[in-house]
């Protein structure tokens, strides 16, 4: 097949480089890729890792979006080391003309394909230049150990062979690590539990000594674990991240030795405690899973801030009936194989880990610390509340009450959060067991009752929360919320749609009852649309019962803005009253 003029280009581009060069030509190969492979030179001194000279593969390819290009290590002559800012640099399988270690050249902006948000080259004669360059600034940086600088955000090594599933799920929170620091070089069991309705992803649910006892659990929302919890995980606490320089995580258990025994370490001795320890347990479940735990940074060159967990398929520890040709099976034999697994060259197979602390889950978008970290009971678990209400658990707010009496109908669902599961439930309960089926720290409960609650047990589950939020449109609950006793002081908030959901009511109050005769004077203030009985809905044929009419989108519109209004209130207390419109281009107007 004769080589694209476009391709031909790069080579005279290669050439007229004053620091690279190729006698090569482009290679066509049967998957479709097209490689060539070409010399990159340093401008700064060399290392053990970066040669002076080292050699490279430009690789293009056809997608369905257009050409993608990427440059990788040579795989015979290229770098075989793995550093920050690069893929696991191993060999590829099926063998091809480079390796797996593609260096991360691209910034990141970029993974958003937004092109005017960057300088990063689309065209692809620009981009193969634009690659050669930062190939150019990689390698320098990587020879002068500047790929990561201080303060730049830390990041864990990629791990060869590691896959999406199956995924271990852990809870580690910011300046938790005075639990685990004294446990440095020891070992214990764990606990894990399927997480409900997902395939190949669990949960830590307690740690365990090494004798048995429990010393630490982890709580995860009630809804979201199945009944099966099993003491089939190890773990062991390291001083530091197993990963040896540049940026190599151990690919086999030899490896993992050499660096544990770098941090006077001895694997060979847990191993062997570990398989005496599990021989000895019969009750307990074969472990799966070898947890190594330690301290990490947020950001590179600060002190370590919270503990972190990876994970490798259990080692292979010798069970009570194992035995080998010429051996018998006895315990002398099976600690001498548990020991022997520590000089293996044996690969390990790395399995997924992710830190599910409350501010790791939200890195994506996160409520104000002081949001978060509120306790809020809304009242009224409609189409309107419902939205908002995961809106609040999605950025943050964890402790929610639930409060509503009403059922949930086929008829709500057109607008609702809820699913067809939970028709004919009621709605606080399938609200809270909705919510806390959405993250894994979600603690939702439920009131199914009107408010006020009439049981003294109630009022005061309702007065432990310290944000109140309306969300019923109900001029009777704001006047309940007035004459309730709260016995301290709270932040009110009230949202309420007007008529056709073409705007929202939003008042706040931070006190010790609620200002219902100013909230309801300050409704009545505002331009809202006039109630037309042609515009009256029923709930269908048959049905005399009308409905409030809005669509999904509508509630969707003021739930946000709803969360919105509940933020700054807390953020800045007092009384507050905002209404806002919807103009018919969908626009919202601040209408005071």
């Amino acid at each position: 097949m004769i080589t694209p003029h476009i391709l031909l280009s790069v080579v005279d581009a290669i050439n007229s480089g004053a620091r690279t060069h190729t006698d090569s030509s482009w290679v066509l190969h049967p998957e479709g890729e097209w490689s060539l492979r070409f010399v990159a030179r340093l401008s700064v001194p060399p290392t053990d890792f970066v040669p002076s000279e080292s050699i490279w593969q430009l690789v293009v390819w056809t997608t369905h979006s257009g050409e993608t290009a990427h440059v990788y290590p040579d795989a015979t002559h290229g770098i075989t080391a793995t550093f920050p800012h690069q893929d696991y640099n191993g060999e590829a399988y099926p063998p091809r003309h480079w390796r797996l270690g593609k260096p991360c050249l691209e910034k990141p902006i970029g993974v958003f394909n937004r092109t005017s948000w960057s300088n990063e080259p689309r065209n692809l004669a620009e981009r193969l230049s634009w690659l050669l360059q930062r190939l150019l600034n990689w390698i320098d940086a990587a020879a002068s150990d500047s790929l990561s600088v201080e303060g730049d955000p830390l990041e864990l090594p990629p791990l060869p062979g590691q896959t999406l599933f199956p995924l271990l799920g852990f809870r580690e929170i910011a300046g938790g690590l005075s639990q685990w620091m004294p446990r440095q070089g020891s070992w214990g069991y764990a606990s894990t539990s399927p997480l409900k309705g997902t395939d190949g992803t669990r949960v830590i649910t307690a740690y365990q000594l090494a004798d048995g006892e429990i010393f630490r659990t982890t709580e995860w929302s009630p809804s979201m674990l199945s009944k099966e919890r099993t003491s089939d995980a190890l773990w062991l606490v390291l001083p530091e991240m197993p990963v040896a320089p540049p940026w190599q995580a151990p690919k086999s258990w030899l490896e993992l030795n050499e660096r544990l025994a770098a941090n006077h370490v001895d694997l060979e001795k847990m191993l062997v405690d570990m398989g005496r320890a599990v021989r000895r347990s019969p009750r307990r479940a074969p472990p799966w899973v070898l947890l190594l735990g330690f301290p990490i940074a947020e950001r590179v060159g600060l002190a370590p801030s919270r503990f972190h967990w990876l994970a490798i398929k259990s080692p292979p520890l010798a069970n009570k009936t194992a035995r080998r040709n010429g051996f018998r099976s006895c315990e002398r034999n099976h600690r001498q194989w548990d020991a022997e697994i520590a000089i293996s060259k044996e690969p390990l197979k790395w399995q997924r880990t992710a830190n599910w602390a409350s501010d790791q889950l939200r890195t994506r978008g996160a409520a104000e610390s002081e949001m978060c970290g509120r306790r809020i009971v809304l009242i009224g678990a409609g189409s309107l509340g419902s939205s908002v209400a995961e809106n609040l658990l999605r950025m943050g707010v964890c402790e929610l009450g639930i409060l509503d009496y009403d059922w949930v109908m086929m008829g709500n669902l057109s607008r609702h959060t809820l699913s067809m599961q939970a028709v004919g439930h009621k709605k606080a309960k399938a609200l809270a067991a909705h919510l806390n089926g959405c993250m894994p720290d979600a603690k939702v409960r439920a009131f199914d009752t009107v408010f006020p609650p009439h049981s003294e047990q109630l009022k005061q589950a309702v007065r432990s929360y310290d944000v109140i939020v309306d969300c019923t449109g109900d001029d009777e609950v704001l006047d309940a919320l007035a004459s309730f006793d709260w016995q301290s002081e709270k932040l009110f908030v009230s949202l309420a749609m007007t008529w056709r959901a073409e705007g929202l009511f939003a008042y706040a109050a931070s006190e010790s009852s609620f200002p219902a005769i100013d909230a309801k004077a300050q409704f009545s203030a505002s331009p809202t649309p006039t109630f037309d009985d042609l515009d009256e809905k029923i709930e269908g044929i048959g049905c005399w019962h009308a409905v409030f009419p809005a669509t999904a989108d509508d509630v969707q519109l003021w739930g946000a803005i709803g969360s919105k209004f509940i933020r700054r209130a807390v953020l800045s207390p007092g009384r507050h009253y905002e209404y806002f419109r919807q103009m018919p281009d969908g626009t919202v107007e601040h209408a005071k």
